[in-house]
């Protein structure tokens, strides 16, 4: 079998190009979260992804966070819900309790973890990551807290 150098030249040339375009595709899909967004932005990537939380926030629990800071939004898209219980929010100490009601609700949903844990101690590994994602996550908005100018736009 006679190998063709030109051949196998352009199949490795083509490889590349598509492993550079997934990359990129990545970069460009997979951003992080910069220091520079506003609350507006930064609550939403943190909240609504759970590889970035620890945690999934259902529709409803969103509908029972804003019940919970006085906010009655409309069952629809999660990032939409947020969206408008973040709008409601027109001081420090409203994000501040915004942030206690995430804060809780998420750790409702860890102690579930916590509990499943002791009853199955093989699933530590993965439930254990998980927690330490919510934890993140809490100093996130820790973090934005402290960052949050009394301006609103």
């Amino acid at each position: 079998m006679k190998f063709d150098m030109d051949d196998l030249r352009k199949e490795f040339d083509a490889l590349k190009a598509a492993r550079d375009l997934k990359e990129e595709a990545c970069e460009i899909g997979c951003e992080e979260i910069s220091e520079e967004e506003g609350f507006m932005e930064a609550v939403p990537k943190y909240m609504l992804a759970p590889a970035n939380c620890g945690v999934y926030f259902s529709r409803l629990d969103i509908k029972v966070i804003g019940l919970m800071v006085g906010e009655d939004v409309q069952v629809r898209e999660r990032k939409r819900m947020l969206r408008d219980i973040l709008r409601s929010v027109t001081s420090k100490e409203s994000l501040a309790q915004l942030f206690e009601v995430i804060d809780s609700v998420a750790e409702e949903k860890v102690a579930v973890y916590r509990q499943l844990i002791e009853m199955f101690p093989a699933s530590k590994d993965v439930l254990e990551d998980k927690i330490a994602k919510k934890e993140r996550f809490k100093k996130a908005l820790d973090t934005i807290l402290t960052e949050f100018d009394e301006e609103i736009e």
